[in-house]
């Protein structure tokens, strides 16, 4: 996953169990960038993957699990996303379909009801080349895809996310809220970790003072960012090595406590360093490249909002 968004500390989403929760024992993920996909010619990549499917009663919620941690493109509400995946049911454990045997990927955009209730919400959030394990239970499967996928049954899908094509202009380019051509010109910053000790509160610089709006809940904002830990001074991730800015609703939850709470105020333009200790962070549980307990360290461009 994307470093960046998901639920501080150790709690989980509303609505939605972890496979922590429902205690599967699932090796740790690797990590897999985005330019490491080799689509062959009929747009399908590697091979096909086999889901874990549970000897125990199917869970009453949606559970999602990254088999691979993908660094890439985000995909959210409103975006047409391609995806290659493969299906089991989850009693049966028989398959029912697969991107391979049909021999082509499978495109749709989230959140428009051109699939189940299950794919829009455990498909949003992915990364290009995530591959995510979703076990759906059967009033969340309904409407495909595919559309003979069995009915009645929780289904077990491992989805692979290999483009997306972005449905809002703000993810290439930033809004009205925009500070003029400074917001889009500067070069990837070098984090420089704070001397001491690594603090028990989130701390928040401003490196460069914005001179655009001032982002407040609710706005759909869109940063470029470096983030490093506090304790090694070693980047995990940047949205500069793709090459593009992220977008989210500021306050929505869609990104670790620390950001939501460190960006408020900032202005379009502005360049800010945030030092987020773990409980707004990744907690105990850590996340791919981020130990368990890690302090963070972020330089955060704000280049847009709506």
């Amino acid at each position: 996953m994307l470093i960046v968004p998901g639920c501080g500390g150790d709690s989980s989403s509303s609505g939605t169990v972890t496979f922590e929760s429902f205690d599967l024992e699932a090796p740790k993920s690797p990590i897999r960038r985005e330019n490491d996909l080799k689509p062959a010619a009929n747009g399908l990549a590697g091979a096909e993957p086999k889901p874990i499917i549970p000897d125990r009663p199917p869970p009453e919620f949606l559970i999602s699990q990254d088999l691979i941690d993908g660094i890439g493109r985000l995909a959210r509400t409103g975006d047409t996303v391609t995806v290659q995946y493969v299906g089991y049911g989850y009693d049966s454990k028989k398959k029912f379909a697969s991107s391979w045997d049909e021999g082509k990927p499978f495109t749709f955009t989230i959140g428009n009801g051109e699939v189940s209730q299950g794919w829009d919400e455990g498909v949003y959030g992915m990364e290009v080349s995530d591959s995510r394990e979703l076990v759906i239970p059967a009033d969340l499967a309904a409407g495909g895809p595919p559309k003979d996928a069995p009915e009645g049954e929780p289904l077990v899908y491992v989805v692979e996310l290999l483009d997306v094509e972005y449905g809002r202009s703000s993810a290439s380019a930033p809004g009205e809220g925009q500070a003029g051509a400074d917001a889009s010109q500067k070069s990837k910053p070098k984090v420089t970790v704070p001397s001491g000790p690594p603090p028990k509160k989130l701390v928040t610089k401003d490196l460069e003072e914005g001179t655009g709006a001032a982002a407040k809940p609710g706005d759909q904002v869109s940063v470029q960012y470096v983030g490093v830990d506090y304790d090694t001074g070693k980047q995990f991730d940047a949205s500069w090595d793709r090459g593009e800015p992220i977008t989210f609703t500021l306050g929505a939850e869609e990104v670790i406590q620390g950001w939501d709470q460190g960006l408020e105020g900032m202005k379009v333009g502005g360049r800010r360093e945030l030092v987020i200790p773990p409980g707004l962070a990744y907690g105990s549980q850590g996340s791919g490249p981020i130990a368990p307990n890690s302090t963070l360290v972020f330089v955060v461009d704000l280049v847009g909002l709506e």
